[in-house]
C-alpha cells in the first residue's frame, strides 16, 4: 500500500484526506514469524503437524469470541509504566528470569516465536548433563527459511520475577547449537504459560501472581542494545557453532573413532620379515629381523602353534561369548523411530556397497530383514589405499540413545607405562567391534538401506553409539590381571611389553591364553612381535 511522503510542514499532512480514510487496507497473504516449528506447531511427527496444520487452516473468517481465562486480572498499561527517558521505543524487551538456581539475564522475549529455545552455550554454561535431553526429530525454521537442527528437548523450572511478586512454572526449551546474542528466546508457549503480556513501547511485561496482583518486569535497556550490537556484527567462521547436521549430499557420522587423531596404526621403526604361519604362504604375520637366530626361531614356532588365534577371514572369528559381553543399545523409550529416506548413490559406490554386502552376509554379520522401524543409509568413505569402506549413518539411533560414559585409558599414561621396555610386540584386533554380537532385541534396529534390499546387524558395527566404550569395556575384563604388567590396551590397539632380561614369549604365552579363553581373534597383518620400539597412539615408544 502506498502512502504520501510529506513533511512535518506540509499542512495536508495533519489530517488524512477522505480517499485515504474510506480506503480499506489490503488483506495480508499470511504470517512471517521470527522462530517457527516445535512444540507448538503440533509436535515432532509429521503427522502431528498435519493435524495442527489442518486445524489453522479450518478457522473461519467470524470465529466465536473467546471465553475469559479463568481467574486472570485485567492487565493495562498506562502513561506511569514507562520507566525510561530515552525516546527510542524500538529496543526489543530483554529480561533475566530464574532457571533452576541460576540467574539467566540476556534472555529475549519473543512472542513472534513459537518455541522457546534455550541455546547450547547457556546449556554447557549452566553445567546441565547431556544424559537429561529428551530426543526431538526436528528443525527449528528461521524468517528467512534458514534450518538449525534440534539436539533436544529439556524440562527446566522458570522462575519470572523477583520475591514477593514472582510466578514459576516448569517449561520446555528446545536445545539448538547455533551463534546468538542471547542465552535465551522466550515465545509464545513461555508467554502464554505464565499469562503474560508483552509491551515493547512500554519495555516492560506484565503477568498475574496470587490472586488479583499483576507483577510488571522492565527490561533492560543496556542489555537489550549490547545483544543488538552484538547481532549485526559479521560472524567469524571459526567461531560459529558447529550444528550437528546432515546433509543430503554429504551425511556426517556422529560417532567418531577415538583414534581418528591418529595417522597411522601402531608401526614398528624396525625391519620386519614376513612369517608363514601355516601351509598356506598367504597366512602370514610379522617379526622383526634384528633379534639373534635363536630368540627368532622360538618365537616363530610360538606364533605357529597358535595360528588359531589369527583371523584371515570374518568366517575365522567366533565371536565372544553373549554371556561375556553383548551390545545394548538402551533407546530412550520415548524416541520415535525414525526411517531415513534412500540416498542415492553413484555407480562406483554402488558396485562397492554391493561387494560390502556380500562379504558382511557370507561372515554371517548382517542378514536381510523386512519390516523395519529405524532405517539408515549407508555412506561410502574412501580409504588412504584407494578402497572404499562402507558406513551406516547412525545419527538418528545415537540422537535417541544415552552416552556410555566407560572411561578410554589416558593415551599420556599408555605410552609412559611403555617405555623403558626391551622387547615389544604389536597387536591388533582382526574387525575388533565386529567380534561383539549385538543384543537380539536391539539387532533390528540397526537397520539399514541398499541398493538391493535392508538388513540389520548381527554384531556390533561401526558408527554406533558407545560402540567404543563397550570395546574397552571388554578388553579391560580379558585383561584384567595383564593391563599395566605386560600389557597396555587402548580399544583394539594392543602392546605386549617384557622388561629386559625376561622372555617375552612367556608374556606372550599368558596373553594368547586370555585371547584363546574369550574366543578373541587377531589381525596377522597389522602385528609385529618382538621389537624394540615403535610408533602406538602418536608416540614412539623405545626401550
Amino acid at each position: 500500500m502506498q502512502k504520501k511522503i510529506t513533511s512535518a510542514s506540509d499542512p495536508s499532512a495533519a489530517t488524512p484526506s477522505s480517499k485515504e480514510k474510506d480506503k480499506a487496507p489490503a488483506q495480508p497473504r499470511g504470517i512471517i514469524n521470527c522462530i517457527s516449528g516445535g512444540y507448538a506447531g503440533g509436535g515432532n511427527t509429521s503427522s502431528a503437524r498435519k493435524r495442527a496444520y489442518r486445524a489453522m487452516l479450518a478457522v473461519t473468517d467470524a470465529p466465536k469470541a473467546p471465553q475469559p481465562i479463568q481467574d486472570v486480572p485485567e492487565v493495562t498499561f498506562r502513561s506511569t509504566d514507562f520507566n525510561r527517558t530515552d525516546a527510542n521505543y524500538d529496543d526489543p524487551v530483554v529480561i533475566s528470569v530464574q532457571l533452576g538456581d541460576l540467574i539467566v539475564r540476556k534472555v529475549l522475549l519473543d512472542p513472534g516465536s513459537s518455541a522457546d529455545v534455550l541455546f547450547f552455550t547457556t546449556f554447557e554454561k549452566m553445567k546441565l548433563s547431556s544424559n537429561i535431553l529428551q530426543p526431538y526429530h526436528g528443525n527449528l525454521v528461521g524468517f528467512s527459511g534458514e534450518r538449525v537442527p534440534v539436539l533436544g528437548s529439556v524440562w527446566l523450572q522458570t522462575t519470572l520475577g523477583e520475591q514477593p511478586l514472582f510466578k514459576t512454572q516448569d517449561i520446555q526449551y528446545l536445545v539448538v547449537d547455533c551463534f546468538s546474542p542471547y542465552n535465551l528466546i522466550l515465545g509464545r508457549p513461555f508467554l502464554n504459560r505464565f499469562a503474560a503480556i508483552m509491551s515493547t513501547v512500554h519495555l516492560c511485561v506484565k503477568f498475574p501472581v496470587q490472586g488479583n496482583t499483576v507483577a510488571t518486569i522492565y527490561g533492560d535497556l543496556h542489555e537489550a542494545r549490547q545483544c543488538y550490537n552484538i547481532s549485526l556484527k559479521p560472524i567469524k567462521k571459526s567461531h560459529m557453532a558447529q550444528v550437528n547436521s546432515i546433509q543430503p549430499d554429504q551425511p556426517r557420522l556422529t560417532e567418531i573413532d577415538p583414534r581418528a587423531d591418529f595417522e597411522d596404526r601402531p608401526m614398528p621403526n624396525e625391519d620386519l620379515m614376513k612369517v608363514p604361519l601355516t601351509e598356506d604362504p598367504m597366512k602370514f604375520t610379522f617379526v622383526v629381523t634384528t633379534i639373534n637366530t635363536e630368540e627368532k626361531d622360538s618365537l616363530i614356532r610360538f606364533l605357529r602353534e597358535n595360528a588359531d588365534l589369527f583371523a584371515w577371514t570374518p568366517a575365522d572369528m567366533p565371536g565372544i561369548d553373549p554371556s561375556v559381553i553383548m551390545h545394548k543399545l538402551a533407546i530412550n523409550p520415548e524416541a520415535w523411530p525414525i526411517s531415513q529416506k534412500k540416498r542415492n548413490l553413484g555407480a562406483e559406490k554402488r558396485l562397492a556397497s554391493l561387494a560390502e554386502v556380500k562379504k558382511l552376509i557370507t561372515a554371517n554379520f548382517i542378514r536381510k530383514i523386512r519390516f523395519t522401524t529405524w532405517l539408515a543409509n549407508v555412506v561410502m568413505v574412501k580409504n588412504s589405499n584407494g578402497k572404499w569402506r562402507m558406513c551406516v549413518d547412525f545419527t538418528d539411533l545415537n540422537k535417541a540413545r544415552p552416552k556410555d560414559a566407560y572411561p578410554l585409558p589416558c593415551i599420556d599414561t599408555l605410552v609412559d607405562n611403555s617405555c623403558g621396555y626391551g622387547s615389544l610386540s604389536f597387536m591388533d584386533a582382526y574387525s575388533g567391534y565386529n567380534q561383539i554380537l549385538m543384543h537380539p532385541s536391539d539387532q533390528e534396529k540397526t537397520a539399514f538401506i541398499t541398493e538391493y534390499g535392508n538388513y540389520c546387524y548381527n554384531v556390533m558395527p561401526f558408527g554406533l553409539k558407545n560402540a567404543c566404550a563397550t570395546y574397552q569395556r571388554l578388553m579391560n575384563k580379558i585383561f584384567e590381571n595383564q593391563i599395566g604388567r605386560n600389557i597396555e590396551v587402548y580399544v583394539d590397539d594392543m602392546v605386549a611389553k617384557t622388561m629386559v632380561g625376561s622372555s617375552h614369549i612367556n608374556d606372550l604365552a599368558e596373553i594368547f591364553g586370555q585371547i584363546r579363553r574369550y574366543n578373541m581373534r587377531l589381525n596377522p597383518e597389522k602385528c609385529a612381535f618382538g621389537v624394540r620400539g615403535g610408533k602406538f597412539l602418536g608416540f614412539i615408544l623405545t626401550s
